[in-house]
């Protein structure tokens, strides 16, 4: 796949409705376009022990189910699909996006005061389909990344405050580091922050250098 890299330009494609991956993508200077995938993010219960095989587990279903559209649809070309998927971890506990304020309210008190991970599997899969040939070629290679936060002791009138601005409820762990997440709950962050954010996005251009310098 490489080798076709040198000679064909590549479509990266971001399976992925989050602003926030497309602000860092864009942010790099890499054109991409937006499919969001419709994969089921359930997870079977020997994964919920293992959160970084967990992350790069939905990354990938992510990403090879924009593949499976695409290429049903009849693409033609060189394609890079982009899957990722963020998780928040304590004690071996994860926490996905609450599904309403109550729920919201009971993760942030359990992460308040506490040291948690945030994970971030990332899943590439590329797509050779040439034009007017039958032979598809697929590859793919998934990675996690993992960064630590440190949450302030958050007390019930702060973590109101904070809900009441709706920024927690489409996020994992019910906050934004970038946001006013960052500002009223966050103490400290150690590793990459855009991993936090949702995407480890120099390390994914970094593996995969060839391909990013294809699409431009």
């Amino acid at each position: 796949m490489a080798d076709m890299a040198e000679d064909m330009k590549i479509d990266v494609i971001l399976a992925s409705g989050s602003p926030r991956r497309s602000e860092l993508l864009a942010r790099e200077g890499v054109p991409f376009t937006v499919r969001v995938s419709q994969a089921d993010e359930t997870l079977d219960a020997d994964l919920l022990s293992q959160p970084e095989e967990a992350a790069k587990k939905l990354a990938e279903r992510k990403a090879r189910a924009v593949v499976e559209d695409v290429l049903n649809e009849g693409y033609e070309g060189m394609a890079m699909v982009v899957g990722a998927d963020t998780m928040v971890v304590a004690d071996s506990t994860i926490y996905g996006k609450p599904v309403d304020e109550a729920d919201a309210h009971r993760i942030l008190d359990e992460l308040s005061g506490r040291a948690h991970q945030v994970i971030t599997g990332v899943s590439v899969w590329l797509v050779g389909a040439p034009a007017g040939e039958q032979d598809i070629s697929l590859a793919f290679r998934s990675f996690a990344e993992t960064s630590h936060v440190l949450f302030k002791a958050l007390d019930d009138e702060l973590i109101e405050r904070y809900i009441a601005t709706g920024e927690p409820m489409d996020k994992a762990g019910a906050y934004g580091v970038q946001g006013l997440g960052g500002e009223m709950l966050v103490e400290r962050v150690s590793g990459d922050f855009d991993n936090v954010v949702g995407l480890p996005v120099k390390r994914l251009i970094a593996e995969f250098a060839e391909f990013f310098e294809a699409a431009k």
